[in-house]
């Protein structure tokens, strides 16, 4: 048989609804697959457009899902291949694209596309869209095929009457079950029939539709142009139109709505009227006005942002996440986000999260991760889980911020809050701490701890003659010193004025902690106070765990009751707790 006479190819109404996608982008069609296949449509993909029309030819679509930019052919060059073929040109072609761009929709519909979707893709508006060009394609079919029947039958004089009443009832049928709202016009726009969910939509009775014309139920604004639309197709100009409208309800309220006209023929092709096919987009406004919205949240948020499917690769993220990661689009769709980590935390911690994540449905924290660049920072991270209305899960959607600064904000407040700021050493507060953490680790491991008091001799003197300046320099000098004189591991802090205190971890002997205190009396003494020579000397008390008390507060007690001790019997001396004058000064010429 000829191309030319070769008949347009229709699926049966009871089969699965095939859909054919061709998209160059694998993330997009498998999101596009999963969304089909949970709502009983069956689907198959193509990613090389130059293969569509002969694929068409062999197994032909109830409607094509066709990415408008692709290499080698785009979507527009592909639309009108298959507008081309006398077979594949009822197809409905439903474009898809990253951006709703007027120009690109008019040039569509001129290729002869019949509607578009803008990614990312919203299931129920997907659905919608792809359910109502079915059903249209269907319902138009069907009329075709009864004005068909109905044209052989009355070329049987013999079964004209009874041909025409079979049509009609059938016709009534069809429009009656029809999921869209269905009229039949006459030539200046009067109802000769409607369907009942037309009559349900608009509020009128389907008798009052009788008395009534299309401009009726048509918002002003619109009526023009219906008007004019009307001529061309009754006059061969255009064969068909499709136009989004504001329509107006019996009780003068307004809605949106997807508005079809094709003509209705005669025998010999003469245009007797119009077929007037009308849906309710109300609903998939809302929905696309949530959608917009949600984009440009999702899209100008500060706050990074990914989406993974149900097997936990990412199918979306915002720029946000690009400014934050260094990872691209390109270089993070269909990946686990367990690229990101750092390995800070252990698989403990992960196996934690998820299983609180799984019961909760949601999880945040702290969490460290690693950018492209391989520098690891902090991040506080958001996770939800979204359901199916079957519980499945179908998506899992995270939220992070960086939290870099406000952790170096904290560690320089916790710095401050535990230092000293004119020697740098640590302060009373962070002392106590670590004293406290001394001792417990040392009965813990049965060991020593040396506790060593200091106090400058005569520093007041020195500051009121001298002056702050020279005061405060000498307490940095005398912190230098200290750090000199101790070891790495052992802790020295200022705990006020001119006093300064030493704790000696793992202290094997008394003479020890005996000669650590006389190394820091014979470093301070050479420090200058003035330019005539001025020096300094220190007192220390020597308390050691557990030998002068196990709690923080006795130790302290006898080491500070050494170093006055060691001030009564001449100053620039140390002392050790627990002894007499002449037990210390022995001790000293032993070690001498």
């Amino acid at each position: 048989m000829p191309d030319s006479e070769k008949k347009p190819y229709f699926c049966d109404d009871k089969t699965s609804p095939y859909i054919l996608i061709v998209d160059d982008s694998r993330s997009d069609v498998c999101l596009l697959e999963s969304i089909l296949r949970s709502h009983g449509f069956v689907s198959q993909a193509l990613f090389d457009p130059t293969t569509v029309l002969a694929h068409c030819r062999t197994a032909p679509p109830e409607v094509v899902l066709l990415d408008i930019s692709m290499p080698e052919l785009n979507g527009f060059q592909v639309c009108a291949q298959l507008k081309n073929d006398p077979v594949l040109c009822n197809i409905p072609i439903l474009f898809l694209t990253a951006m709703s761009d007027v120009a690109d929709k008019i040039r569509g519909f001129q290729a002869g596309g019949s509607d578009f979707l803008v990614k990312p893709y919203e299931p129920s508006e997907l659905i919608a869209r792809v359910s109502t060009q079915i059903s249209l394609r269907r319902a138009q079919h069907e009329l075709a095929c009864r004005n068909q029947e109905l044209k052989e039958e009355i070329r049987d004089k013999e079964r004209a009457h009874a041909a025409l009443l079979d049509s009609e009832s059938r016709n009534e049928a069809v429009l009656n079950n029809a999921a869209v709202c269905i009229g039949l016009l006459s030539l200046d726009g009067t109802y000769e029939m409607v369907n009942g969910l037309y009559a349900e939509v608009f509020g009128y009775s389907r008798e009052e539709f009788q008395d009534m014309r299309l401009q009726d139920i048509i918002h002003p604004d619109f009526i023009d142009e219906t008007e004019e639309v009307m001529e061309y197709i009754r006059y061969g100009q255009q064969e068909q139109h499709y136009a989004d409208k504001k329509f107006v309800h019996q009780d003068g309220s307004v809605f949106p709505g997807g508005h079809w006209i094709s003509p209705r023929r005669t025998g010999d092709g003469i245009c007797n009227g119009f077929v007037c096919i009308i849906s309710d987009l109300t609903e998939q406004k809302k929905a696309e006005d949530e959608l917009r919205l949600a984009h440009t949240v999702f899209e100008t948020s500060s706050e990074g942002m990914l989406v993974t499917d149900a097997d936990n690769r990412i199918i979306m993220v915002n720029p946000a996440f690009t400014a934050i990661t260094g990872y691209h689009r390109e270089q993070a769709l269909g990946r686990d986000p367990s690229f990101l980590k750092s390995d800070r935390q252990d698989n403990e911690f992960y196996e934690d999260m998820w299983r609180i994540l799984l019961r909760n449905n949601s999880w945040q924290g702290e969490i460290w991760n690693r950018r492209r660049n391989g520098e690891e920072y902090p991040q506080w991270l958001s996770i939800a889980v979204i359901r199916k209305s079957n519980t499945n899960i179908s998506h899992y959607v995270a939220l992070f911020s960086d939290i870099s600064e406000r952790k170096q904000a904290e560690e320089i407040l916790r710095y401050q809050a535990m230092h000293d700021p004119l020697t740098r050493l640590p302060n009373r507060v962070m002392f106590d701490e670590r004293l406290r953490s001394s001792l417990s680790r040392a009965k813990r491991l049965n060991s020593r701890v040396a506790l060593l008091y200091l106090d400058l001799d005569n520093f007041k003197i020195i500051n009121d003659n001298l002056g702050h300046l020279v005061g405060d320099r000498v307490l940095q000098v005398v912190a230098d010193r200290l750090r000199d004189c101790l070891r790495l591991e052992d802790f020295v802090a200022r705990i006020g004025g001119d006093e300064f205190s030493a704790i000696i971890d793992d202290v094997h002997s008394i003479d020890d902690a005996v000669a650590t205190a006389e190394r820091i009396v014979t470093s301070l003494a050479d420090v200058d106070c003035s330019a005539e020579g001025e020096h300094i000397q220190t007192s220390i008390g020597i308390a050691l765990y557990p030998d002068h008390g196990t709690k923080p507060e006795s130790l302290l007690q006898h080491a500070d009751k050494a170093m006055y001790t060691a001030k009564h019997f001449g100053k620039g001396r140390s002392f050790l707790a627990g002894t007499s004058s002449d037990e210390n000064d022995r001790r000293e010429q032993k070690k001498t």
